[in-house]
């Protein structure tokens, strides 16, 4: 297996005597699609709270590219190349759709001095409009972020994300709310993003979408990482099969 190119090495987070994260540890190969599961209250957003750097852990260290970047600020893990959505998105009020993804390729990617033109020479104009005909946004460029009904805005996260040129995404809960031929045609989304390039790791709770996308799955219960393996063999662990119902299986 090649280097992990995201390492979390012992990963605690302490909210006064709350422990939300206890001792997590895990990698990420690069070119792939790693899935994280739990039940609620699990620890999953507080993870992806340390990675992108609202949190700096209580504990432990995070690498990426064997870059030490544990309590960097946001902004400068997102210009490092990581990126995330939110479950609860939230576009720059007052802003139009375009100028909401045109705030992150301005400001969330590493300073090149080209203005945002791309090394292939396209404008930043031209660059938002792909992403979003990507996100299948592109007829509503002109509308309000907060004008948009909620799986819109869900797509419009999804395009601030890829906007800051992202080599890691985290995608927060991105299925949740979606009717099951809009989370078919989301996984197929998040397939063809991998497929450009970049590393997805997500959270999730719709089963058919992590189970469906995942390579690998990371699950955690009350803070602690409790299982890691493959779809099949996670759905198999007594363990997870136990935080998920409350019981353990019967021989």
């Amino acid at each position: 297996m090649s280097p992990a190119m995201l390492e979390v090495r012992d990963v605690s987070m302490n909210f006064g005597a709350l422990r939300a994260l206890d001792n997590v540890g895990f990698g990420v190969t690069e070119g792939t699609i790693t899935g994280i599961i739990g039940p609620n209250g699990a620890g999953k957003t507080t993870l992806f709270n340390v990675l992108a750097g609202k949190y700096r852990p209580s504990a432990g260290q995070v690498t990426f590219f064997g870059n030490d970047i544990t309590g960097f600020s946001p902004d400068r893990i997102c210009k490092m190349g990581i990126s995330r959505t939110y479950q609860s998105a939230r576009p720059f009020p007052g802003l139009s759709v375009t100028n909401n993804v045109r705030v992150a390729l301005l400001y969330g990617r590493a300073d090149d001095g080209n203005g945002g033109e791309s090394t292939s020479g396209q404008s930043a104009d031209e660059q938002i409009g792909e992403i979003l005909d990507f996100v299948e946004l592109g007829n509503q460029a002109a509308k309000r972020g907060e004008d948009l009904i909620p799986i819109e805005r869900k797509r419009l996260e999804l395009a601030r994300a890829l906007a800051t040129e992202p080599r890691l995404l985290l995608l927060d809960e991105l299925v949740a709310g979606l009717t099951p031929s809009e989370t078919t045609e989301m996984m197929a989304t998040i397939r063809t993003i991998r497929g450009r390039g970049v590393t997805v790791l997500l959270i999730e709770h719709v089963m058919k979408a992590v189970m469906g996308l995942s390579e690998n799955i990371i699950v955690l219960h009350h803070g602690e990482m409790i299982a890691e393996g493959d779809p099949e063999a996670v759905s198999r662990d007594e363990s997870v099969i136990a935080a998920y119902l409350g019981f353990q299986q019967e021989d």
